[in-house]
């Protein structure tokens, strides 16, 4: 398994911690429109990527569509792995 593939999954498995009604999240699925991720944990989301890549997530304009959805994540965060 990749690390981007890892760092995916424990994303996937915290959302769903927090969301058990919910079977699966697919990687494409707008996080905020869906409600999935709001205001009260987005920052515990962000730590968790930034854990996931070992360095700070600079807080920009377009921080939220790099991270709306895990394809997102992966595309702007977990390349590398």
């Amino acid at each position: 398994m990749t690390t981007a593939t890892l760092g995916i999954e424990t994303l996937r498995a915290w959302l769903l911690e927090k969301h058990p009604d919910l079977d699966t999240i697919d990687d494409e699925l707008d996080l905020f429109e869906h409600k999935i991720i709001d205001s009260l944990n987005f920052v515990e989301y962000i730590l968790i990527i930034e854990e996931l890549i070992d360095r700070e997530i600079p807080v920009t304009p377009d921080l939220m569509p790099k991270t709306a959805s895990l394809a997102q994540v992966r595309q702007h965060f977990l390349r590398g792995g």
